[in-house]
């Protein structure tokens, strides 16, 4: 199996946006990195679901 090189992603946040001036609501999906990257990963129009979880490879 290839080994990719993994990203420090310290959090992953969702914020809602509400703009009145142009009538828009919708959500973005952002990752924070280690060193200090911010990347808006999305944009949706329905509330994502917050989900975890956990893989074991044997």
């Amino acid at each position: 199996m290839k080994k990719n090189k993994l990203d420090k992603i310290n959090e992953i946040r969702i914020e809602e946006v509400r703009d009145i001036e142009e009538g828009s609501h919708f959500y973005r999906v952002y990752f924070y990195y280690g060193d200090g990257r911010i990347k808006i990963m999305s944009e949706s129009s329905t509330k994502p679901i917050l989900a975890q979880y956990v893989s074991e490879v044997y």
